[in-house]
């Protein structure tokens, strides 16, 4: 899925993640071009399967001999109860030959899969997870980004300086792409310096300056300083 595709949001299972201050938040959703952030296990705790395996090497240490009961002990107790004990920084406690001993988090290995509709990335026990569902009101603002970087590497193209105020005007064959380019005209003059953007096809508003297409998008745009 192309980075430049926007998606509704990503939620995030990691120690700490919840005391974030906001604009690093905002800065995360901004580099994984969601529109939110939500602490995973939390609202999005539905979303998760977890399956909890016993890390064999850190109980060895701790229990010796007594490992396999432990570890037996440890897959008792239901998955999510781990889970959750496990994100919130505290030990849970097993009966082990009818003594309670204390599991932390190095004693368990915790996999957090996301369910259809969603894909997941964990890396020493921290998880995101990604809500993939693009709607068409995502789609056409993933295509406004499409274009604005066409633009771009146009602008870069056609010796304009990165300060050049800008004519754009276009034609797409595609009515989608036509739709993004009308609902996200706004952001688009505003990344490109378009001062003058619009339909090729709209009256009084002939396209004139340097040309360019794109074949996959069915796009055909003129930009001219202005």
């Amino acid at each position: 899925m192309r980075m430049r595709q926007p998606l509704r949001r990503a939620l995030i299972g990691a120690p700490g993640f919840s005391e974030l201050p906001g604009e690093l938040r905002k800065q995360i959703a901004a580099e994984l071009n969601v529109a939110a952030l939500e602490v995973l296990g939390g609202s999005g705790g539905e979303l998760v399967d977890y399956m909890v395996k016993p890390n064999f090497r850190s109980l060895g240490r701790r229990f010796g001999a007594r490992t396999p009961a432990v570890a037996a002990a440890i897959g008792s107790v239901p998955a999510p109860d781990i889970a959750a004990a496990v994100q919130a920084g505290s030990a849970v406690t097993v009966v082990v030959d009818g003594e309670e001993v204390s599991i932390g988090a190095d004693d368990v290995i915790v996999t957090q899969t996301p369910r259809a509709g969603w894909t997941v990335a964990t890396d020493a026990g921290e998880t995101v997870a990604i809500d993939i569902e693009v709607t068409p009101e995502l789609r056409r603002e993933g295509l406004a980004r499409e274009v604005i970087r066409l633009v771009q590497e146009a602008r870069k193209t056609d010796g304009l300086d990165v300060t050049d105020r800008i004519s754009l005007r276009w034609s797409a064959r595609d009515p989608e792409v036509a739709a993004a380019l009308t609902e996200h005209a706004a952001l688009i003059a505003g990344e490109v310096l378009a001062a003058d953007y619009g339909s090729a096809g709209t009256s009084g508003s002939a396209a004139s300056g340097f040309a360019h297409a794109d074949d996959d998008l069915g796009l055909e745009f003129w930009i001219s300083r202005v």
